[in-house]
């Protein structure tokens, strides 16, 4: 059973896994942040404003599109998909 999750993440969407590793930076950037090892050195409190835009942008991006990691959900996908072009 393990085996089969695994094998479907081959078929995830570039874009999926982009908005993963955006949403993984941004989580990095802000707990750096709140450590005070900003990786960003800007003036004033310009770093902590970028860290929560992009903290903020990439949780939306990353909630707003479908990231179908499992086949179940690659199925769902298509399904969907035919659905839409049937005109339901």
């Amino acid at each position: 059973m393990k085996w089969k999750a695994i094998k479907s993440l081959g078929e995830v969407s570039p874009g999926a896994w982009a908005r993963l590793a955006c949403l993984a930076a941004a989580l990095i950037n802000a707990a750096l942040s709140m450590l005070g090892k900003s990786p960003v050195t800007l003036p004033g409190n310009a770093d902590e404003i970028i860290s929560i835009v992009f903290a903020v942008a990439a949780s939306l991006a990353a909630y707003w599109k479908n990231n179908s990691f499992t086949r179940a959900a690659q199925a769902a996908d298509e399904v969907l998909e035919q659905l839409r072009k049937e005109g339901y």
